[in-house]
């Protein structure tokens, strides 16, 4: 799947928030407010992100459509930001500033390379995909299912573009490389769901979740996530290209 599709795709999920009813009048009680305040100040600090050093590693990635991509896809999250920032003003729910494990996040992706990058930003949207419906059972509020409902449309997506970027860069290893790659995400998972557990446990309990099914769930969207980027290795897709040179690559 060639990055001018990726491309189109953002370009025309840009008004996929135009639906939303921000006029339901039910709003959380204090109860909700209470459970879920430092659980979605946390979340919609994280979909924050300028994304200035991910935009920066992406102009050394060889594709002519890869960098503009990649432009619509930060503006996508800040729009998860900017739409949750609104559901809390609404409830009265302040922003902040910044939280540790988001610090540790934006270090991790700053960290060596693209391939880094994109690796530590998917496995946020891999518990994002667990996170947004545990959220969207734990209220009654109308509006908060509905932007919910949204954010978890576009992670599906947001999975699916990563998992092409990574095989971009999975198909010049060879296989013991390939395999340390994933050994190393499959750790950084782990370590990542036990931290959410530990910071998010309220919501994802008012939500449905213990801890066993939460840990599964995660665990199986990573999985198809793996299956995704090997089943585009298996394509074969004609990128003609080495990470190292300025060969700009075919696509699809």
């Amino acid at each position: 799947m060639s990055f001018l599709y990726w491309k189109k795709y953002f370009t025309d999920n840009s008004s996929h928030f135009e639906d939303i009813d921000w006029n339901v009048q039910r709003h959380l009680s204090q109860k909700e407010i209470e459970l879920i305040t430092d659980s979605i100040q946390q979340f919609q600090k994280g979909e924050q992100s300028e994304g200035k050093h991910l935009f920066s590693f992406a102009k050394t990635f060889p594709d002519p459509y890869y960098l503009e991509t990649m432009r619509l896809f930060i503006l996508e999250e800040q729009t998860h930001a900017r739409v949750l920032g609104k559901f809390m003003d609404q409830e009265g729910i302040p922003r902040i500033r910044g939280h540790w494990v988001d610090d540790i996040f934006r270090w991790l992706r700053k960290l060596t390379n693209l391939e880094n990058t994109i690796t530590v930003l998917v496995t946020a949207e891999i518990i994002a995909k667990i996170y947004y419906k545990a959220l969207k059972d734990s209220t009654s509020s109308v509006l908060l299912k509905q932007l919910c409902d949204q954010i978890l449309k576009d992670e599906d997506q947001h999975i699916s573009f990563q998992a092409c970027t990574l095989n971009i860069f999975y198909q010049q290893k060879g296989k013991f490389r390939r395999g340390l790659s994933r050994f190393f995400h499959g750790l950084l998972m782990t370590g990542t769901i036990l931290i959410v557990w530990i910071h998010h446990h309220k919501v994802f309990k008012a939500g449905g979740y213990n801890f066993i099914r939460f840990f599964l769930e995660s665990s199986l969207v990573f999985l198809d996530f793996d299956r995704q980027v090997k089943k585009t290795e298996q394509m074969r897709v004609a990128f003609a290209w080495k990470l190292d040179d300025k060969t700009i690559p075919e696509t699809i």
